[in-house]
């Protein structure tokens, strides 16, 4: 399995005149939003030996825990996944004594993935959602029709094999 994406159609300016490509952008998933606590609870309770309701409390901690800890002006290191810190801005002054805490703000939290854990989302491979699920019938080309065929092949190939070899 992979990451879905599909085809789109983009503008591009980078040579300073107009060109419309078309990319490979992520799905949105519209109808989902992605994995909240209790569907990566239940996850991780297959994987780890750990009771969904506990990983569920954790994550629950770890979030009110990391807010507090970004208050008190830390950083938060979760090692094999990356560190949570915060930037903070102010207008500028003519005096230092002119910068007040009323002045000062939270600009942004940021998230810095720990390289070990970017190499290892960088390996995870794409695939294409087949362009007929998406693309409007009057868009779609010969060689669209066969590409998607060919994926079929391939995939369905793949699911044979695993299901041969137990996988």
């Amino acid at each position: 399995m992979g990451v879905p994406y599909v085809v789109r159609k983009k503008v591009d300016m980078t040579s300073g005149e107009r060109k419309e490509l078309w990319y490979g952008v992520p799905r949105k998933l519209q109808q989902r939003g992605g994995v909240n606590n209790k569907e990566l609870a239940a996850w991780m309770e297959k994987t780890s030996g750990f009771h969904r309701g506990q990983i569920e409390g954790i994550l629950t901690e770890m979030v009110a825990n990391i807010l507090q800890m970004l208050s008190l002006g830390e950083s938060v290191t979760i090692d094999g996944l990356g560190t949570f810190q915060t930037a903070l801005t102010s207008p500028g002054f003519e005096r230092p004594e002119q910068v007040t805490p009323g002045k000062v703000s939270v600009s942004r939290v940021y998230f810095v993935a720990h390289p070990d854990f970017r190499r290892e989302v960088k390996k995870i491979k794409c695939v294409r959602i087949p362009f007929k699920y998406y693309m409007p019938e009057n868009m779609l080309t010969k060689e669209m029709e066969k590409v998607d065929k060919e994926q079929e092949r391939e995939e369905s190939g793949a699911e044979m094999w695993e299901e041969e070899s137990g996988e």
